[in-house]
């Protein structure tokens, strides 16, 4: 049988007291630190998160910046090969007047010696047509 003597209630406060000692020595540190650490550990994932989403923000920002980039530059690139093309129409109308002024000084310069070579031809006419008879005719200058 059991029996209570006093030896049970010293076991019991002792129990009590040691519970209590523990509990401010060892329990509430050990909790407080976990508590700490989860603490800080939440906050690392905030910081986490807010750096993950500055990541994206900023990726999302450099790819934007990069479009309109590629945009702008295809758009320079037209403006380039516009003016480019304006440029060739220029030259070419320039070389095609030095052509044609180069055309017409030539057609000047032989119908210029076209009428020449004519008048010479024009002023030996009688010459000509004495000495083609008398060829024909068969008598000797």
């Amino acid at each position: 049988m059991l029996s209570f003597d006093v030896s049970l209630l010293i076991q019991i406060i002792e129990t009590i007291v040691l519970a209590i000692l523990l509990n401010f020595l060892l329990i509430k540190p050990i909790m407080k630190n976990f508590e700490e650490r989860r603490r800080r550990f939440e906050g690392l994932e905030r910081e986490v998160e807010g750096y993950n989403s500055r990541t994206k923000e900023l990726i999302e920002r450099y790819q934007q910046t990069l479009k309109e980039a590629h945009s702008e530059g295809l758009r320079k690139q037209e403006l380039l090969k516009e003016e480019a093309r304006k440029v060739e129409r220029e030259r070419l109308q320039a070389v095609m007047k030095e052509v044609e002024l180069k055309k017409k000084q030539w057609e000047e310069a032989f119908h210029k010696e076209f009428d020449k070579v004519r008048q010479e031809i024009l002023a030996q006419k009688e010459e000509l047509a004495n000495l083609i008879v008398d060829k024909l005719v068969g008598r000797t200058v």
